[in-house]
């Protein structure tokens, strides 16, 4: 599914990887937020 640009994504939860809990929300009210999704990392 390609995203257009300004497409605003469903809240979520995750964790970083130092494993702190994040959510959406709490970076949104910080700024705008850019999600990068890396197939095959690990």
């Amino acid at each position: 599914m390609k995203l257009n640009i300004g497409y605003i994504a469903p809240e979520f939860a995750t964790s970083d990887y130092n494993g702190t809990k994040i959510n959406l929300a709490d970076l949104n009210n910080n700024g705008p937020v850019i999600l990068v999704f890396l197939r095959g990392f690990s």
